[in-house]
């Protein structure tokens, strides 16, 4: 099994890789601390950071409530998913030596273990039985359940059903999430795309007042200009929030699937499938290009070569 230690350091040197430095001054906590706050909507606070990365030596383990929230940061749903995808780059951890002279008793421990567990077979059974049949029942209510959102959804498309068109409206997240097997967590604006974590289910709002997606509305959005930019905010940490945005974006060659709140009312307009300018992209700003105003749901794998 692979070491946890390594993995954590992975996963230190993961985020240092997507905010464009190494973390090792206080204010790089908490300029780290406010931009995981900014994109997961969770706060994790500089004090706890440094214990993570040992700017403060305190032998305290990680609780996996942050773990997954840098996870997600870098790119994945969450720590195990972490795990299960780097494990492999991370040597396994040394078993530890057996002294010989505990083998007989370790054995007539198995023994008296493995007869408790035979006494507890018709049991153990029984309880599986029951957990098999109230799973049943809830898997029938939630895929009824789940089958008439995914209907409504498709009531809203265009003429063909299976393709979403620049202009299409949806009431909430869920409404376009659900065409694409997404169910929303704690950050429904950024859902990956299952299977593809590069390609990016987006729904901003229009009027933000931290992110600002620059546009004409009237041509919905054919190029989107987005920077970060907080009233009152202190111009250093405008500049390196900006510039860690597009460091991060330059080597991703991420595609966004776009929907956008607020743009003519209160529900998400589909504006169509987005890529970054390069041109035009710099540490200011992200503009990005829309390459097409449609997406066939029956063909999504066709997306990762857009995105090349």
């Amino acid at each position: 099994m692979a070491d946890k230690n390594a993995l954590i350091a992975l996963l230190k040197e993961k985020v240092e890789t997507v905010v464009g430095r190494h973390i090792k001054t206080p204010k790089d906590f908490e300029l780290l601390s406010q931009r995981l706050l900014d994109e997961t909507t969770v706060q994790i606070s500089a004090t706890t950071l440094k214990r993570l990365w040992g700017y403060v030596n305190e032998d305290v383990s990680p609780r996996t409530s942050t773990l997954d929230t840098l996870s997600r940061f870098v790119g994945y749903d969450d720590w195990a998913a972490f795990v299960i995808a780097n494990e492999h780059l991370i040597e396994p951890a040394e078993e530890p030596e057996t002294d010989p002279s505990s083998s007989a008793k370790e054995s007539e421990a198995k023994s008296e273990g493995t007869k408790v567990k035979k006494r507890s077979v018709f049991f153990a059974i029984a309880g599986v039985l029951l957990l098999i049949m109230a799973t049943a029942v809830f898997y029938t209510r939630h895929v009824s359940k789940q089958v008439a959102e995914l209907t409504d959804s498709l009531q809203v498309l265009s003429s063909d059903k299976y393709t979403i068109l620049a202009g299409d409206t949806f009431a909430t997240y869920d409404a376009y999430l659900n065409l694409f097997g997404v169910q929303a967590d704690d950050r429904p604006w950024a859902q990956p795309l299952p299977g593809h974590s590069e390609i990016c289910i987006w729904g901003p709002e229009f009027h933000n007042p931290h992110w600002h997606n620059d546009g004409d509305p009237d041509s919905l959005l054919p190029t989107i200009t987005e920077y970060w930019n907080v009233e009152g905010a202190d111009p250093e940490t405008v500049h390196l929030r900006n510039a860690d945005h597009f460091t991060y974006l330059r080597y991703r060659k991420e595609l966004r699937i776009t929907f956008m709140k607020g743009l003519r009312d209160s529900t998400f307009t589909f504006l169509g499938l987005y890529v970054m300018d390069r041109q035009q992209s710099d540490s200011t700003r992200i503009v990005w290009q829309r390459i097409s105003k449609e997406c066939d749901l029956t063909r999504l794998d066709f997306l990762e070569q857009l995105r090349r």
